[in-house]
């Protein structure tokens, strides 16, 4: 399974929540005992690969647009400020049923990558970009490995999104997820969680839960709203 978080409103506090919200994902992961591999950290955009039994189900309500709600560090004159990120949560399902795309219908490019801030992650040109023009999908993959394994995972991955889009494009709630992905979460997708850090609260707007526990969530107890 891979999860992917994006920036949208809010600038540098929104690519700030971005990676507060990975570390949430993988305590939580970790407590739940499944094996993690960040596939990509760039400022404001992750993508992490889970698995483990039931790591499905354990990360599937996650998708959606994520509300924060705080003043934030870089804030000088106090001002709260109201800030969003998107969650994709993508199924991999085994290659073999999945309709492999021609090359000659990517544009693959490769370069050196990046962490959060800008420094250099390693010298080589090991990180690949992909992009599929027809569906506008673009996977970027640095990993620790080298360039050949970094493109077969970038590949693997967009041919399942590909796949996904093109078996479920009628189907209401992927056309949802593909527009907090495609616009980076900056459209009219409902918001389906809260995390309001001036009242010390978080809220479910799916399920209605709430918890005041808001450090606990961020420690990556996400059972407080489930």
């Amino acid at each position: 399974m891979i999860l992917e978080i994006q920036h949208g409103e809010g600038g540098t506090d929104s690519k700030n929540f971005v990676h507060e919200l990975l570390a949430v994902y993988l305590k939580y992961g970790q407590s739940k005992g499944f094996s993690s591999s960040l596939l990509s950290s760039e400022e404001g955009h992750v993508m992490v690969r889970f698995s483990g039994d039931g790591v499905w189900l354990a990360f599937a309500n996650e998708t959606g647009k994520h509300c924060v709600q705080r003043i934030p560090e870089t804030e000088t004159a106090g001002r709260k400020q109201t800030s969003f990120v998107s969650v994709v949560v993508l199924p991999m399902p085994e290659e073999k049923s999945l309709k492999s795309i021609p090359e000659s219908e990517l544009k693959i490019a490769f370069t050196r990558g990046h962490g959060p801030g800008g420094q250099h992650r390693n010298t080589s040109d090991s990180a690949v970009r992909i992009v599929h023009p027809r569906t506008g999908f673009m996977v970027f993959i640095q990993g620790e490995r080298d360039q050949h394994a970094n493109r077969r995972e970038a590949i693997k991955i967009i041919t399942a999104r590909v796949n996904q889009f093109d078996q479920e494009k009628q189907h209401a709630d992927y056309n949802a997820q593909r527009k907090i992905l495609g616009q980076g979460g900056r459209g009219q997708t409902e918001k389906i969680r809260t995390y309001n850090f001036l009242k010390g609260i978080a809220i479910d707007h799916r399920s209605g839960r709430k918890t005041g526990n808001i450090k606990g969530l961020m420690k990556g107890q996400l059972e407080l709203l489930t």
